[in-house]
């Protein structure tokens, strides 16, 4: 009897353990499990609810290191990863890591409010562990995963400043007497800008020539190297040009004969090049004693351009002996207007650009608000006309013509890295940045008369939102934090202030009719509009003022000079114009009209007065 209750008590003892191993597994799956689901019922909602806002550091959020995709929803519309490549995409270039994601941006939140504060991003990399050299250009390829429209990629070009760490694996000394300027290397089927046709892709070629002018023997040309999207050590090799070319012009234009076989040339595949996408391309020549040159080419692949869903704002610092990339990514479907930008703000730039002729044809110049420090921008055989300031003050865009067409250019505020960015036979011209330099209204000529169109900043997916058969609309002013333009709509005396949205809906007149109302500006707030129009007595252009509604007009000069194209400062304490009758030059007003200052007085025509102010 002791032995079968023994057995008895060992068998429910087994049976009790084993129930009791085999539940906590189950609990420990059912609860997984409904974990699992409850996080993605949590970013389901999320994204359902918000389109504007995103929480990226909330506590109870994963890390990145240990979120795999599989745990987003579907819908999922927030950025949860960023990588970023040094001079290629993922294929070619350099992996420098995944950057962090979710900081505070002031920036983000400055542009379109505190919902956007913690957009902000940032990636510091050991910058000795690369040879760079000075002024040479980079390209960053930053991949953002969206679970919604999965992975995608912007390209960011860079410069290295001209001071480079001593611990660099290159010192300056090194650099000096590695690089050759007597080495000369020109390309003849690309150019600066190109647009290559996709249809040329599978055959692209690049040839030119390149000589050393010290060289008495020969060429002094050892071989050629051709790199895409960086620099050598950097960018992806395309490859070593065929070089000794017969090149008869080049040794008559040298009156060297041993120039005679300076010609290079390359073909390779480059279909695997994004339609509409761009890139640049750097050409070594190697002298014989293993010093160089390079050029480099900036070119767009035609086609139309696949539609972006990040909008991304890059800074980057050298400090010491590091790289730091820094700023933003936004879901653009997030993006629905700005937020007014304070009047309050602190700006440690505060320069005027504008057009002269003073070097013999119209160029930009810039200048402090006192008119000192005098410095030419642009260099154009042909005119460069109407400059406009992105709101940060860091770019210009301004029309341009470009073998006799006028065309959109955009360069940095000091001149340098100037690129064209649009191609048509079309004259485009009058360029103004929305509020957040995302995109560029301007006028074009067609159908016999100026319409408004608006593109990306660089120069893509250009819409028209005017159609206005023989009659003007033209000199648009963006809206200081909504995705709207100002315009000018009328015959010659009888001109009207227009506002249209950015997708060409909701056009309506704001002006009165009671004069005539041309090249509108607004206030930094909105709340204002300067433009110009004759006046009562003299029938002389003079500058005006007038509520954003059209009422409450005010003219703020008066004198004999005229007054025309008047601006506010982003501060709105400021308006600059030009004068009209005489030799034209620029002035500065107060918003009220009062302490007047000519700034100019210099040989030439001086107009075209915008604002440059950078934090």
């Amino acid at each position: 009897m002791k032995t079968i209750t023994v057995i008895l008590i060992i068998l429910f003892l087994f049976v009790s353990i084993f129930f009791l191993v085999t539940g906590s597994k189950i609990l420990s799956r059912v609860k997984e499990s409904k974990t699992f689901e409850s996080a993605t019922s949590t970013q389901t909602q999320t994204t359902q609810t918000t389109q504007t806002t995103q929480k990226p550091t909330e506590s109870t959020e994963k890390s990145s290191e240990e979120i795999t995709q599989e745990t987003f929803a579907a819908n999922d519309e927030n950025i949860r990863e960023i990588n970023i490549y040094l001079d290629g995409n993922k294929e070619n270039g350099i992996f420098l890591g995944k950057a962090e994601y979710g900081l505070l941006s002031n920036d983000a939140a400055s542009v379109y409010g505190s919902d956007f504060s913690n957009f902000g991003f940032k990636l510091v990399i050991d910058a000795s562990k690369y040879n760079f050299m000075p002024k040479t250009i980079h390209s960053l390829f930053i991949y953002t995963f969206i679970p919604a429209y999965g992975e995608e990629y912007v390209r960011k070009e860079f410069i290295i400043p001209e001071e480079v760490s001593q611990n660099s694996k290159t010192s300056q000394v090194d650099l000096i007497e590695t690089i050759n300027e007597t080495i000369k290397i020109t390309s003849d089927s690309l150019h600066e800008n190109d647009i290559i046709n996709k249809d040329n892709l599978e055959k692209f070629k690049i040839d030119g020539w390149a000589i050393d002018a010290q060289s008495t023997q020969d060429t002094g040309i050892n071989k050629i190297e051709i790199y895409l999207d960086g620099p050598k050590n950097f960018g992806k090799l395309i490859g070593q040009a065929n070089y000794g070319i017969e090149r008869q012009d080049v040794a008559k234009a040298f009156g060297n004969p041993n120039y005679v076989n300076s010609g290079y040339k390359l073909e390779f595949n480059a279909s695997d090049l994004d339609e509409g996408s761009t890139h640049r391309i750097y050409i070594y020549a190697f002298g014989n004693n293993g010093s160089y040159n390079y050029i480099t080419i900036n070119f767009s692949i035609g086609g139309e351009k696949k539609q972006d869903n990040i909008l991304i704002k890059l800074d980057y610092v050298f400090d010491k002996n590091y790289l730091k990339i820094s700023g933003w990514a936004i879901n653009k479907n997030f993006i629905t207007q700005g937020v007014p930008k304070s009047t309050d703000i602190e700006y440690r730039i505060k320069k005027i650009v504008f057009v002269s002729n003073k070097s013999g044809n119209e160029d930009i110049w810039s200048m402090n608000l006192d008119g000192s420090e005098l410095t030419q921008l642009t260099t154009n055989k042909e005119s460069d006309q109407y400059p406009s300031v992105s709101p940060d003050g860091k770019k210009i865009a301004y029309g341009a013509f470009i073998n006799g067409i006028q065309q959109i250019m955009i360069m940095n505020w000091d001149g340098t890295d100037k690129k064209q960015i649009t191609f048509g036979n079309a004259r485009h011209a009058f360029p103004s940045w929305s509020f957040d330099s995302r995109y560029i209204f301007f006028e074009m000529f067609v159908d016999d008369n100026w319409e408004i169109f608006v593109m990306e900043s660089d120069g893509s997916n250009i819409k028209r939102l005017t159609v206005n058969t023989g009659v003007d609309d033209w000199h648009p002013s963006a809206h200081p934090f909504l995705y709207k333009t100002l315009y000018e709509v009328g015959a010659p005396g009888s001109e009207e202030i227009w506002e249209i949205d950015i997708d060409g809906k909701n056009a309506r007149k704001i002006s009165r009719g009671e004069r005539n109302y041309r090249v509108p500006k607004y206030s930094i707030d909105a709340k204002l509009i300067t433009f110009m129009g004759l006046d009562d007595s003299k029938r002389r252009e003079q500058v005006f003022i007038m509520n954003s509604d059209g009422t409450n007009i005010k003219q703020l000069t008066f004198g004999d000079e005229g007054a025309r194209l008047p601006s506010f400062s982003p501060d709105n304490k400021y308006i600059t114009y030009n004068s009209t009758y005489g030799y034209s030059e620029i002035f500065l007003i107060d918003i009220n009209g009062e302490d007047k200052r000519q700034l100019t007085n210099i040989e030439g025509e001086d107009s075209c007065a915008v604002f440059l102010y950078q934090e």
